[in-house]
C-alpha cells in the first residue's frame, strides 16, 4: 500500500505540503524549554513523547494567530475562555498516537525523499530559489535541532500522512446522499402571501374585563414572575481606571510600530498557482497551447492529474519567490497566466488569480491606536501588581467598602438575574462566579477577561415569586390586547382561506408574491413559520401562521424541483459528493486517532503544563 501512495503525484503534494507547513512552523521560533529543570516532557502516548518544546511551541504559535486576530496580547484569562491550551494538548495527543502508530507499523521514507523535501523548503534556500546550506544550517540553530533530529521531523510526519491517507483511501458515500441533500436544499418555492394586522379588524378591540384579566394573568404565570435574584456588592477594579497612572512615551510607540511591520506594513502579495515542467521547452509548448486558445490553465492541469489545490501556492509576497519568478509574477498588471519562468523548482507557468495591494498605515495615523494598546498593556500590569496586596487586605477581614476606600477599586451593586448584563455583569466571569456564589461567602479575587479583577458578595438571594396582578396590570393588558387582536384576526384568515382554496383571488389585500423562494431564505417581518409552511404544503394550499399580534396567510404557488442529473447542475452534485467523501473521512481519521489514544494509554504531567502556561500566558 505505501509504494502505491507513493506513486500517486496528488497524494506526495499533499504530504510535502504538510512537511514545508510544518518546517515553516519550526523555523523562526527559539525553542522554549523548561529552564534549568529536568522536565522533559508533558505527556506520553504509548511510547511517543510529547516534549516540553513542541508543546511550548504549538502553544506560542497558537496564542500568536489569536494575538493577531484580536490585534493585541492574548491575556491569561482570554486564552483559558477560548480553550487554547487545551485544543493545543488534544491535538499533540493525537498527533503522538497517530506517531506511536507508525512506529510499531514500521512506516517511514527513505533519505531520498528527505533530501528532496529539505532541497525544497522555502527556509533552507538562498536568493536564487536553490538550497543554501548556511540557511539550513541557521534555520536548524534557531531551532535548537541538528540534522538528523529534522530528518526525524521530516520522516515522522511523512508516515502519519501515508497512515492517514491508508485509514481514508477508497473511502466513499453513496452516491445518492448528494442527490438526497441538494434537492431538499435547492428545492424552490412560489407563493403568495399577506399580513392582517388590527387594522382589518370590523372593529376595535375593547379594554379587558375584570375577568377577562384574570383568566390572561392566571393562563401565563410564567410571563408574570419575578426570576432569581441575587442582590450583590462587588468593588472592581479594571485597566481603563489607571489609564491615567500609566506614561507611554513616543519612543515606546515607534518601537512597538516598527516591531509590528507585519501589521502596519503589509506587502503586496499575489494569490497564485503553479504549474512546474521537466523542461523549458516542455513549459513553452504548454504557454503557446494558452495563447492559441486549444488549452486553459486547468486543462492543463487535468492532463497531469492535478488539481488547482495541488498547485496552489496561496498569498505569497515577492520574497515567497525566486528573483525572476517574483520580477515577472509582481510586474503583472492583470489576473491571468504568466511564464515560462525559471523558478525554485524548474520552469514553470504561474497563473496569477488574485492581486492583493499592499496595505500600508503611515506612523501618525497608527500612533494613538498603538498608543491606547500600549497604555492598556501597562495599566493590565499595573492591576496584576495590586492583586496580592489587595488579596491581603481581604485575608485581614477589610470589607468590600473598605477595600474601595483604601484603593482604587470602585465599589457598586447590583441586582442580578439570569438576563442581567449590563455593567460589570457584561462579563462572563463576574456572571459565573456569582451565581456559584451565596450568602455569607467570604469574597475573593477574581479576574476579568479585559485583565480587570473584582470581587463581590451576596447579600441577598431572593427567590422567583410570583407579582401581584395589579404591580404587572400594564402588562396583562397589553398582553390580552395582542391576544385577542390575533384570535379575531385568525377567525377573519380562516373565511379567507376556504374563499382563496376555491379560486378567488386575494383582490384588495396586500399580497406578497415570492419568486424561487429557498429554504433558508429570509422574509424581512415575517415569522420563520412561514418559509417552513410553504415547503410543507401542497400545490395551491393556504396556511394561516399567527405572529406576535398579527396573522399571516399564505397560498403555494409553484414547486420548483432541483433536477440533479442535468448537465449544469452535475458540477453540484459533484462538489457535494466532494464535501460528503471529505467530511466521512475526517470522521473516520478521528474515531481512528481516538481508538489509538485510548489503547496505547495516555499520560500527562500537569504539573509541566502549567509551568508552560504559566511562561507563555502570564496564568
Amino acid at each position: 500500500m505505501l509504494g502505491t501512495m507513493r506513486a500517486k503525484n496528488t497524494n506526495k503534494t499533499v504530504v510535502w505540503a504538510i512537511l514545508a507547513l510544518l518546517a515553516l512552523g519550526l523555523i523562526g521560533f527559539g525553542g522554549i524549554g523548561q529552564s534549568g529543570g529536568s522536565i522533559r516532557s508533558v505527556a506520553l502516548v504509548g511510547d511517543e513523547k510529547i516534549s516540553t518544546d513542541i508543546y511550548a511551541q504549538a502553544l506560542n504559535r497558537s496564542l500568536s494567530e489569536l494575538s493577531q486576530q484580536l490585534g493585541r496580547t492574548v491575556t491569561a484569562a482570554e486564552a483559558q475562555s477560548f480553550g487554547i491550551q487545551n485544543n493545543v494538548l488534544q491535538n499533540l495527543l493525537t498527533t503522538a498516537a497517530l506517531d506511536d502508530e507508525t512506529a510499531k507499523l514500521g512506516y517511514s521514507v527513505g533519505d531520498q525523499a528527505v533530501r528532496d523535501q529539505l532541497l525544497i523548503t522555502p527556509a533552507f534556500q538562498g536568493i536564487d530559489g536553490s538550497f543554501d546550506k548556511e540557511s539550513y544550517e541557521y534555520a536548524l540553530e534557531r531551532t535548537g535541532l541538528s540534522p538528523s533530529e529534522y530528518d526525524q521531523i521530516i520522516r515522522k510526519e511523512a508516515a502519519r500522512v501515508f497512515l492517514q491517507a491508508a485509514v481514508i483511501r477508497g473511502l466513499k458515500s453513496q452516491g445518492t446522499q448528494s442527490q438526497v441533500l441538494l434537492k431538499f436544499g435547492r428545492e424552490n418555492r412560489d407563493f403568495t402571501w399577506v399580513e392582517l394586522t388590527k387594522a382589518a379588524l370590523d372593529a376595535p378591540i375593547t379594554e379587558p374585563t375584570d375577568a377577562q384579566l384574570k383568566k390572561q394573568y392566571d393562563a401565563d404565570p410564567e410571563a408574570y414572575t419575578a426570576p432569581l435574584t441575587r442582590k450583590i456588592t462587588y468593588a472592581w477594579l479594571s485597566p481603563d481606571m489607571l489609564t491615567d497612572q500609566v506614561d507611554v512615551t513616543e519612543d515606546l510607540i515607534r518601537e512597538s510600530y516598527d516591531l509590528q511591520a507585519d501589521r502596519f506594513n503589509k506587502p503586496e502579495k499575489r494569490s497564485i498557482g503553479r504549474i512546474a515542467f521537466d523542461t523549458m521547452a516542455d513549459a513553452t509548448t504548454a504557454r503557446n497551447l494558452l495563447d492559441s486558445g486549444t488549452a486553459t490553465f486547468n486543462t492543463l492541469l487535468a492532463d497531469r492529474e492535478l488539481t488547482p489545490e495541488d498547485v496552489d501556492l496561496g498569498e505569497v509576497e515577492r520574497g515567497g519567490l525566486s528573483k525572476e519568478a517574483a520580477d515577472v509574477v509582481f510586474s503583472a498588471s492583470a489576473l491571468g497566466v504568466v511564464g515560462p519562468i525559471q523558478s525554485s523548482v524548474g520552469p514553470a507557468l504561474f497563473n496569477i488569480n488574485a492581486i492583493l495591494a499592499a496595505d500600508i498605515t503611515p506612523y501618525e495615523d497608527a500612533r494613538e491606536e498603538i498608543k491606547a494598546e500600549l497604555a492598556g498593556e501597562s495599566a493590565r500590569r499595573l492591576v496584576s501588581d495590586l492583586v496580592t496586596d489587595i488579596d491581603d487586605l481581604l485575608a485581614a477581614g477589610d470589607s468590600l467598602e473598605t477595600l474601595a476606600a483604601d484603593t482604587d477599586m470602585k465599589l457598586g451593586t447590583i441586582d442580578l438575574t439570569s438576563e442581567t448584563t449590563e455593567s460589570i455583569a457584561a462579563y462572563e466571569n463576574f456572571r459565573n462566579v456569582a451565581r456559584a456564589t451565596n450568602v455569607g461567602d467570604f469574597p475573593e479575587i477574581q479576574d476579568l477577561a479585559d485583565g480587570g479583577i473584582f470581587a463581590l458578595r451576596v447579600d441577598e438571594i431572593v427567590q422567583p415569586a410570583l407579582r401581584p396582578l395589579d404591580t404587572v396590570k400594564d402588562q396583562v393588558i397589553a398582553d390580552w390586547k395582542r391576544a385577542e387582536t390575533v384570535r379575531l384576526l385568525t377567525l377573519k384568515a380562516e373565511d379567507l382561506k376556504t374563499d382563496l382554496e376555491a379560486g378567488a383571488s386575494f383582490g384588495s389585500l396586500d399580497a406578497h408574491i415570492e419568486i424561487d423562494a429557498g429554504r433558508g431564505d429570509f422574509i424581512e417581518n415575517t415569522p420563520p413559520a412561514l418559509i417552513e409552511e410553504m415547503f410543507k404544503n401542497t400545490l395551491g394550499n393556504v396556511s394561516i401562521i399567527a405572529g406576535a399580534d398579527s396573522v399571516f396567510i399564505s397560498r403555494l404557488d409553484k414547486i420548483a424541483e432541483f433536477d440533479t442529473d442535468i448537465p449544469e447542475n452535475m458540477a453540484l452534485r459533484n462538489a457535494v459528493q466532494q464535501q460528503l467523501d471529505t467530511q466521512i473521512g475526517n470522521d473516520l481519521l478521528t474515531i481512528f486517532a481516538n481508538t489509538l489514544r485510548e489503547n496505547a494509554g495516555v499520560s500527562i504531567n500537569q504539573a509541566a503544563i502549567n509551568q508552560i502556561n504559566t511562561q507563555l500566558t502570564g496564568g
